[in-house]
């Protein structure tokens, strides 16, 4: 953002609907000037009808030999609807340009999928789908088996592929449209704190399910003024890297438009639960170790950036501040965790940038940018969601620069080592 949009941003961000109408008339007009769809540094690699999800989850296998992916027919800037499907399967090959599909679900959004997730070391995978009344969780295999099921849907699998976390997705379909699912229930979907459900833990191999706390437990620790009349919920849940803690997300949201979010972390058997000193807003996050974690958040100085936090500690630092301007999806490699990849929403001209950035040397690195369709906005929007494969030489992205949503790759070679960029 630039000194002026920054100006307006802050005016109106405490009124989202009143945001979302001022961006979307203002990037409107920038729409019609024209510019490049795509400029980066190394060659994409865009396979159109497919995407993946979010950024906090690896789509290749642990040998990096399969890339998961969801594919759908017709339009994807259209909302789910009851009846629709997508695919499940994955990509094999030279370059991962075989698809090979598996399965399919009806329990997806576009900003998520189907939470479509390996299961450790192993050549299982999971993903939630309809089950009966509810959302339950589905495992495959890269054969072709369906080998397991939970009955219930999942968030987050832990590096072992032993637990996982749940939460309600008919819950996000009401108050976070795009996150949830059209199918699923919730018995208290009028109440503003529910008892009933929040988190829970369970174990893949038997389908125990734990639950941890309610989002009323939750909402009742250090409630805050702007808590009165507001409904509540928790998502965004995310293990560690050794899978001992979690993060999750509590969010209440006012009069159907204003959300509030605090960030959480969490042994897995919910003992020393840890509030990060965030104020107001988180948005995505990422363990950089086990110990830190990256979020973009508003600092106790009321401050919007990417801020380092140390968990079960009220120590911060505020990262690149001089570099970034606007929220984006960060994500750690495996193996050099001093860098971290991101992306930003569309700017004035629709164009969303991926950037490299190393925290050590205070270092941005344009990857390129990817100019997204004016219709792929609100709920269909497709960020960029950028994830790393294991070895930190390759990048998958989503994006719509093309035309239609797609599942896009790039290969950076040795740049996390040298520090250089070498276009191919």
């Amino acid at each position: 953002m630039n000194r002026i949009e920054s100006f307006i941003y802050h005016v109106v961000k405490h009124n989202p609907r009143v945001k979302d109408l001022t961006r979307d008339v203002y990037q409107a007009l920038f729409s019609l000037i024209p510019v490049p769809r795509e400029q980066s540094i190394y060659p994409v690699t865009v396979r159109e009808g497919f995407f993946f999800g979010f950024h906090d989850k690896i789509p290749w296998s642990s040998d990096n030999l399969y890339l998961l992916a969801h594919g759908y027919q017709g339009l994807s800037n259209n909302t789910p609807k009851p009846g629709d499907q997508i695919d499940i399967g994955v990509f094999t090959g030279d370059n991962f340009l075989l698809f090979q599909k598996i399965t399919s679900t009806s329990c997806y959004n576009w900003q998520q999928g189907s939470m479509l997730q390996w299961l450790g070391q192993t050549n299982k995978f999971i993903f939630n789908d309809v089950g009966g009344a509810d959302n339950v969780a589905k495992i495959f295999d890269t054969d072709g088996h369906a080998v397991g099921f939970l009955s219930k849907a999942i968030a987050a699998v832990d590096p072992n592929g032993t637990k996982a976390l749940s939460y309600n997705f008919a819950r996000l379909q009401r108050h976070f449209p795009g996150y949830g699912y059209v199918y699923g229930s919730d018995t208290e979907i009028e109440e503003q704190a529910p008892s009933s459900h929040g988190l829970s833990i369970i174990n893949i191999e038997n389908d125990l399910v734990t639950k941890l706390f309610s989002a009323k437990d939750i909402a009742s620790i250090h409630p805050e003024k702007n808590m009165d009349g507001a409904c509540h919920f928790l998502t965004h849940c995310l293990f560690s890297p050794s899978g001992q803690r979690f993060l999750f997300l509590h969010r209440w949201i006012k009069h159907g438009n204003f959300t509030y979010t605090r960030m959480f972390s969490c042994d897995v058997n919910g003992q020393h639960l840890h509030l990060f000193p965030a104020h107001e807003m988180v948005s995505h996050i990422a363990w950089q170790d086990e110990s830190h974690v990256l979020a973009y958040s508003r600092s106790p100085e009321n401050k919007d950036a990417y801020i380092l936090f140390q968990d079960m500690s009220e120590s911060y630092k505020l990262i690149g501040t001089n570099v970034f301007t606007s929220d984006g999806h960060p994500s750690f490699p495996e193996l050099i965790p001093e860098w971290y990849i991101t992306d930003t929403y569309p700017d004035r001209l629709h164009r969303s940038y991926l950037i490299l950035y190393n925290i050590l040397k205070r270092k941005r690195f344009d990857l390129g940018y990817f100019r997204q369709p004016y219709s792929y906005r609100d709920e269909v929007r497709c960020d960029l969601h950028p994830r790393w494969n294991h070895g930190g030489t390759m990048i998958c992205f989503d994006s719509a620069h093309s035309g239609k949503r797609s599942l896009c790759t790039m290969n950076i070679g040795d740049l996390l080592l040298t520090g250089n960029i070498n276009p191919r």
